[in-house]
């Protein structure tokens, strides 16, 4: 039995309704089985692996009990990604994996590729945009500050802009990020973080896939750490970023969610030590104008804030600040799985900056041949942030449904 994502959301009607039964033999059709756990869940996302036996490019769930029926989107790699229907705490529900009887619906969720870059918009309002290569630098910054492979802008539903690029006193600073700060590697210590400092860099590499459709979109992406104070630039180790962007259900406060999953492995044969230090893994650069200590609120899942919240750990944390007069931000939530969950929290002071950073819990060490992955979850709002909303969001991530096909 597998373990897949889900999350607890209302309830989305238009993908729900009855279709008309298929022709072919239900006892001939795989079916789909999910345990819901321990919670109720009003509707559950679910990512799903199909085997080969499971054919064809327009495929639905129905279930037995009473013939509703679920769509799929099916993804290149044969994922199916899922909103299934209300499940009661306790309880299995069995579906059939049968032909779609109607046309596949129209894409509620989409990712346009422009060469090395891509935009993701929901509904026709944009999200965010993953920048590829990097772009012109703003007048008057240093080239050493050249960088690509980041998350910028991010958009509230409404379309306020919640992140910052190159901000004049942190211009190491991209919007949504991933890089290691104090590092050991072959006796030296490159900073991928601090560019200034000459020692080490993060490079696009190249962009695999991208996809869209009714339910979700994303995209494939890969970047490489490089170590520049070597004798000659090497190579330490290859990130892999996997980015979901999901059609989320409305309601009276809709939101913009997505994922990005981290794979890094090294390239070679030594290890990368990361000893303990305060900041350092993926961070989280909000709006210039925030930039001030009563500028940007912070609150986590702990019920921490700008003034109490740094080295704390936490599940989830919220900034947020003005936005043309009106409230807006951006929530980060860490899977359990990461590594040293709950994980130590990076807020800063005086910027509005955000930063899951796990060597605060202490020093962690990258060996060959063994994948190190990081998951998070961002939710993008107007107003100001539900920390009720955000708490089940997190538990729905962290106690998924559990799911086989037979």
């Amino acid at each position: 039995m597998r373990i897949l994502w889900a999350a607890i959301v209302v309830a989305l009607g238009a993908l729900a309704t009855p279709l008309a039964q298929p022709t072919t033999p239900s006892s001939t059709l795989p079916r789909l089985i999910v345990d819901a756990g321990e919670v109720d869940r009003a509707e559950a996302w679910a990512q799903v692996q199909l085997p080969p036996r499971v054919r064809g490019a327009d495929l639905q769930l129905r279930r037995e009990d009473d013939g509703e029926v679920v769509p799929l989107q099916i993804g290149p790699y044969r994922e199916a990604w899922i909103l299934l229907p209300r499940l009661r705490a306790g309880t299995t529900t069995v579906f059939r994996i049968e032909p779609a009887m109607r046309p596949a619906r129209a894409d509620r969720v989409t990712a346009t590729r422009d060469v090395s870059h891509v935009r993701v918009a929901v509904d026709g309002r944009p999200a965010f945009t993953y920048v590829g290569e990097p772009g012109p630098l703003p007048r008057g910054v240093d080239e050493v500050f050249t960088r690509g492979g980041y998350i910028h802008p991010v958009t509230t539903p409404s379309g306020r802009r919640v992140t910052e690029d190159y901000p004049p006193n942190h211009r190491h600073h991209h919007g949504i990020w991933a890089a290691w700060t104090r590092t050991r590697f072959d006796g030296r210590s490159p900073d991928f973080w601090n560019m200034a400092d000459r020692t080490g860099a993060v490079e696009f590499e190249r962009l695999s896939r991208t996809w869209s459709g009714p339910l979700t979109a994303g995209f494939d992406t890969r970047h490489r750490y490089m170590d520049l104070s070597a004798p000659t630039p090497t190579t330490v180790l290859l990130e892999d970023w996997r980015v979901i962007a999901y059609a989320w259900p409305t309601s009276d406060r809709p939101w913009h969610v997505f994922d990005v999953e981290i794979t890094q492995a090294l390239t070679g044969g030594l290890p990368l030590d990361l000893p303990p230090y305060r900041y350092g893994g993926v961070g989280v650069r909000g709006r210039h104008d925030w930039d001030g200590a009563d500028k940007a609120a912070v609150i986590t899942s702990a019920g921490r804030t700008r003034t109490t919240g740094h080295g704390t750990r936490a599940t989830w944390m919220a900034m947020g600040g003005l936005v043309d007069g009106q409230r807006a931000g951006i929530a980060m939530l860490s899977h359990p799985d990461n590594v040293q969950s709950p994980q130590p929290v990076r807020i800063h002071p005086t910027e509005p900056f955000l930063n899951f950073a796990p060597q605060q819990a202490g020093a962690l060490t990258l060996r060959p041949g063994e994948p190190f992955r990081l998951r998070y979850r961002f939710v993008v709002f107007d107003g100001a942030p539900d920390a009720a909303r955000l708490d089940a969001l997190w538990q729905a991530w962290a106690t998924p449904v559990r799911w086989r096909i037979e």
